[in-house]
């Protein structure tokens, strides 16, 4: 139709179609290169600062009441190493596929791998980050948490 009417020509319109693959492929690559940021300053030290304590508290306890079962404090440093451990993995596979996207010369396989392998990895991470966040104290999250973005305006 734009062609048909002399409005673009199909030059004009690959060239538009490539500026815009190439401006969706770099804004998302940004952004994951944003998310593994968030994830690997201040995400995972959330988490480990929380497991941390975690112990400590654990301990002295025990120490406090010998034969205490400390089962609660056990089963969420269980829990909290597992998912630092998935975040950490999630992180490596994101930042990979990154790298990767960065040899791709051609802006429409590019843009093909941001669909289908870049945005698959970013939300495999925000799953376990977000299941980590469900059990860190609120006072260990760098960020503000759902509750407060949504009900927390005054």
């Amino acid at each position: 139709m734009l062609t048909a009417h002399k409005v673009f020509s199909r030059t004009e319109l690959e060239s538009r179609y490539e500026i815009i693959l190439e401006n969706y492929c770099k804004s998302v690559n940004i952004e994951a290169l944003t998310m593994v940021d968030m994830a690997r300053k201040e995400i995972l030290p959330a988490v480990e600062a929380y497991a941390q304590d975690l112990s400590d508290t654990l301990i002295a306890k025990a120490a406090a009441v010998p034969g205490l079962s400390g089962r609660y404090e056990k089963n969420l440093i269980a829990k909290l190493s597992e998912l630092a451990d998935e975040i950490d993995s999630a992180i490596t596979a994101l930042e990979t596929e990154a790298i990767r996207y960065k040899t791709i010369t051609d802006v429409t396989e590019a843009a093909f791998m941001i669909r289908d392998v870049i945005l698959q990895r970013m939300a495999e991470l925000r799953v376990v980050c977000d299941e980590a966040e469900t059990l860190t104290a609120e006072k260990y999250w760098p960020f503000p948490t759902y509750e407060k973005l949504l009900f927390g305006v005054r």
